[in-house]
């Protein structure tokens, strides 16, 4: 158990009840319609709170009748790398997993495989903040962290447990619940989540080992993005449900191996990341992410890392963190210039 710090942060209201339709259900019954190309699936994405009824996110057109942000339009030019604070919590040693609150100024992290089925909110200085803990999940080995729509309001934690590194597993898990609101007000002792939801998923051909989860807060899919020689990408159309993962094409990702990722607030651009570099693929209008990361990537940078397999988009779209594995890591940020 982590200690609690108490910051003065303007936290939003309560998102309400943590209860999710079901309780912690082994799986879910797969979907009775699957659509079988990623462009139909943005369609079938009506149930998702924030879609309309062709996938795109609803209008946020202003009051007075101005165009909404259309987000990135060419490759950022980002600012040297700069250390908000150290990561020193004796509990997070083994950070595989990061992902930036859009309504809280907080991160979530976990640790790699190893630990129990436990997040920690941690500050935009590296301070702990609180810790959850997924009572009766399971924690295989865990890796990555989305947040995304789900099937109530609000935003959604979606946690992957898809590493393989002996790719031997029959089928992974992908466990999502609300974010709970006001985290500066848990309290020391760690806040138990007992309704959370389980996406039971398998892949088409074989096993795999992947550390990067995307969820689109566009059209709502799910997207595994596989780590070894050959990087393959894999999507679960929403609404989600459990059940075969469908491959994609090949995604132009030019580096060795894939440790971690993110989609935009916005939806306007997604990164992946290795252990020593980073990619960034623009995605325009009416674009699935699965057409956008074929295209050509915009080389970004990175710190030097003990081990670097966490990368978070900040709330506005306008820079990203990383922190590395191990104890007493920095936590960095890349903010793009303009």
């Amino acid at each position: 158990m982590i200690g609690f710090v108490r910051r003065g942060f303007a936290l939003v209201a309560a998102l309400g009840s943590l209860a999710c339709a079901s309780s912690r259900p082994a799986s879910e019954a797969a979907s009775s319609s699957e659509s079988t190309t990623e462009a139909t699936s943005s369609s079938e994405a009506t149930t998702e709170p924030g879609t309309s009824e062709t996938g795109d996110q609803t209008s946020t057109e202003t009051e007075t009748g101005e165009d909404p942000d259309p987000g990135l339009t060419e490759c950022p030019t980002v600012e040297p790398a700069q250390t908000l604070g150290t990561v020193s919590s004796p509990e997070i040693d083994e950070t595989s997993g990061m992902v930036r609150s859009r309504t809280q100024e907080l991160l979530w992290v976990h640790n790699d495989s190893g630990d129990s089925a436990r997040l920690f909110a941690i500050s935009l200085d590296g301070s702990a903040l609180a810790e959850l803990e997924l009572a009766g999940a399971g924690a295989l080995d865990w890796e990555d962290l989305a947040l995304g729509p789900g099937p109530a309001a609000g935003d959604w934690l979606y946690v992957g447990d898809i590493g393989d590194n002996a790719e031997a597993r029959p089928g992974i898990t992908v466990y999502r619940f609300p974010e709970p609101a006001e985290v500066a007000q848990i309290g020391a002792d760690p806040l138990v989540i007992g309704d959370w939801q389980a996406l039971e998923l398998s892949y088409p051909d074989a096993p795999h080992n992947a550390e990067t989860l995307l969820v689109d807060p566009v059209g709502g899919d799910l997207f595994i993005v596989s780590k070894g020689a050959q990087t393959l990408l894999f999507r679960r159309p929403a609404p989600l449900s459990s059940g075969e993962l469908e491959q994609l094409p090949e995604p132009n990702f030019p580096s060795s191996v894939a440790t971690a990722g993110d989609i935009s607030p916005l939806g306007d651009f997604v990164i992946v990341r290795g252990y020593f570099d980073a990619f960034a693929w623009l995605r325009a209008p009416g674009q699935t992410i699965g057409e956008a990361m074929l295209g050509e990537p915009c080389p970004i940078p990175l710190a030097v890392e003990t081990q670097g397999e966490t990368l978070a988009i900040d709330a506005d779209g306008r820079g990203y963190f990383t922190l590395s594995e191990a104890i007493n890591q920095p936590l960095w940020w890349f903010p793009f210039a303009g």
